[in-house]
């Protein structure tokens, strides 16, 4: 009796185990998502540095005046967003997932608004803000760990690099007391 109540636990306890594993490969998505990244940065902005966080930005020339966008700034943003991918023919590619109201024809409706460094929306935008000014235009090239991560979001899959373009339309700069 005694071996049957062990061999019932060992085959219990090993369906547990396996039923619990989801069989995803997590590290070999994260090694893909990079391997996509260095391709992609080597391939359209060679020799471009990231940031200490992994997060790489592009301001356009020309664009952009006053002080930079400080954490706790209101920010008001109009922006695209694309998903890094390869394509049917293992070619880079991306493929658009979202956008503020018009803004890729031309149209700037609704800005989308957060606080810079509050953490309401994800830790690439909002350190790429940080790098910009009233007026700049950017592009932000987001590692899934500055992004959405292993759980992904909507139409964008786990371990996926993200692209933006952000134009910054407002600032509303926090207010510091004065000291009396």
């Amino acid at each position: 009796m005694k071996k049957i109540l062990n061999g019932m636990f060992v085959l219990i306890s090993a369906v547990g185990f396996f039923a619990c594993s989801d069989g995803i490969d997590y590290e070999k998505l994260r090694r893909n998502e990079l391997a996509l990244l260095d391709e992609y940065i080597a391939a359209k902005h060679p020799g471009a540095e990231e940031t200490k966080s992994g997060l790489y930005y592009f301001n356009e020339p020309g664009t952009g005046e006053g002080d930079t966008i400080k954490l706790g700034d209101e920010v008001q943003i109009f922006y695209a967003t694309w998903v890094l991918r390869r394509n049917e023919d293992k070619e880079l590619d991306s493929v658009l997932v979202d956008q503020s109201s018009g803004y890729l024809s031309g149209h700037r409706y609704e800005p989308l608004e957060f606080t810079a460094g509050a953490g309401s929306t994800i830790a690439g935008l909002e350190e790429g803000v940080t790098y910009m000014q009233p007026g700049t235009k950017s592009r932000l090239v987001i590692n899934s760990e500055l992004a959405y991560g292993q759980s992904g979001s909507g139409s964008v899959g786990m371990f996926q690099t993200v692209l933006m373009e952000v134009e910054i339309h407002k600032v509303i700069p926090l207010e510091v007391p004065e000291e009396e």
